[in-house]
């Protein structure tokens, strides 16, 4: 519960307050959709929507309050009105001000991929809501993000962990301001959101803007690879610098792997098996279980939390589809992780054929065509057997692809299911990837759509239902 009244809101941000401001708020909401009795609807205006035209839905779901602009817009009688000259900046200056409020201990976590793995992975490991711990909810990291996150996290929370991302110069600089972390966290530095940032320095510089916030005598962590691209961007920061490689660090091999886990011996913490089918992704968890150590948490419970990880949903999660493996890494894409996720598809430990549907990833600038196309030349690498591309990326990947692949091209999930309907066989590995604008998890339900026509028109077929 925020635990603030529409009054006291209005006294931190300076809004002007319409109304008694007298009752409680429960939670902060930007969907009026979403909202439940008692929230404060902050009324956001987008290139889309706005915000203040959903105030009647707000109020009859039960706001206690709205934020909103000066304009004149229409505002139903019923609620709270605090009104700012920008409604985003203020939600930023609350967010700060519950920050403030929670004296938790911010760790910071940013980079070009893996930061919602990474930021679920330590969220486990330290132990979760029971050691009141808070992370951000999905991908809650923008400047509108990073806001509801924090102001999600109850007064206790002890430890608060938060993506921070970016998709354009200065960006940083705002969510720095709204929440300086204690210590930080740098995933990785690759080609990313290029569209907006321009070139893989410029994301350097501005991923490295997370590790000039840092306090004095606290900690940034990373690895060699990523240190190497923000060093020279990093020549202001105060905090200690902790270049980790997770694989050599603490004599850490890999014992065998088996579909969907790796059984890891670590120093440390002895064997495990750790429940994900990537490298990579066990390289995340071992990096975020050291930071953990570094927070208090003893071997025996890194040992036993790291072999009850999860991945979040849609980064590499592994589901079986009439024995079929499917591999769901769709939630987003961007060179680095294409290739990763590729060559996870190839080294597979399990006999069948390599699928894989891939779509287009977004927000590459100038560069986009010539990215996907590098994509292509890794398929046959994979072990690929068939590659369906979808909408102009995954054209682009299968015309790089080459001829000892067979590949197909299609506008949409839909028609990548209807592909598969006739090709997919018992012990098949299908992997799903691209930027989360092409909804590849639909394929899934296509696929099971297809499966229940089927099933219907053979059942009419063969007399199963009466006339």
């Amino acid at each position: 519960m925020l635990s603030l009244t529409a009054a006291h809101v209005a006294s931190t941000i300076g809004a002007i307050l319409y109304g008694d401001g007298n009752e409680p708020l429960r939670r902060v909401v930007i969907d009026s959709r979403a909202v439940q009795p008692g929230d404060l609807f902050v009324a956001l205006r987008g290139a889309r929507t706005d915000g203040h035209h959903h105030l009647r839905q707000a109020k009859d779901k039960g706001a206690a309050a709205a934020l909103v602009l000066p304009d004149g817009q229409d505002r139903p009688v019923g609620l709270d009105y605090l009104v700012v000259p920008d409604t985003l900046k203020a939600l930023g200056a609350l967010a700060r001000f519950h920050v403030g409020r929670l004296q938790a201990r911010v760790i910071g976590i940013t980079g070009s991929v893996g930061k919602t793995t990474a930021k679920d992975f330590l969220y486990q490991l330290l132990g979760g809501a029971q050691q009141k711990v808070f992370a951000a909810p999905a991908s809650y990291n923008s400047e509108i993000g990073l806001p509801l996150a924090i102001l999600a996290a109850p007064l206790d929370t002890k430890i608060l962990v938060l993506e921070y991302g970016v998709n354009a110069p200065g960006e940083m600089d705002l969510l720095v301001k709204i929440a300086r972390p204690h210590q930080a966290w740098i995933t990785a530095i690759a080609a990313a959101h290029l569209e907006g940032l321009g070139d893989l320095q410029t994301v350097a510089t501005e991923k490295a803007k997370l590790g000039a916030a840092v306090h004095e005598q606290h900690r940034v962590w990373l690895d060699g690879a990523c240190w190497e691209k923000v060093r020279d961007a990093a020549t202001n920061w105060q905090a200690d610098v902790v270049v980790l490689e997770p694989w050599i660090d603490a004599g850490c091999r890999v014992l065998k792997t088996e579909a969907g886990a790796m059984h890891i011996q670590h120093e440390r913490w002895g064997e495990v098996r750790v429940p994900l089918c990537a490298r990579h992704q066990v390289a995340t968890a071992l990096v975020a279980a050291r930071i953990a150590m570094e927070h208090g948490v003893g071997p025996e419970e890194i040992q036993q939390r790291l072999g009850q990880l999860q991945a979040p949903q849609g980064r590499l999660t592994v589901s079986e589809f009439e024995q079929v493996t499917v591999i769901d890494d769709a939630y987003n894409a961007n060179p680095a992780s294409m290739r990763a996720a590729l060559s996870m598809l190839g080294s597979w430990p399990k006999p069948g054929r390599r699928i894989a549907v891939l779509g287009s990833m977004k927000e590459l600038g100038p560069a986009a065509e010539v990215l996907h196309r590098q994509v292509g030349c890794q398929i046959v690498e994979n072990g690929v057997d068939l590659l369906i591309g979808v909408g102009s990326g995954g054209a682009w990947i299968a015309a790089s692809a080459g001829d000892e692949v067979e590949t197909r091209v299609v506008d949409d999930s839909s028609a990548a299911a209807a592909i598969l309907a006739g090709y997919l066989q018992p012990n098949d590995v299908l992997l799903l990837k691209a930027s989360r604008s092409e909804a590849l998890e639909k394929v899934l339900t296509h696929l099971r759509d297809l499966r229940a026509q089927d099933s219907a028109r053979a059942s009419v077929e063969g007399g199963g239902v009466e006339a």
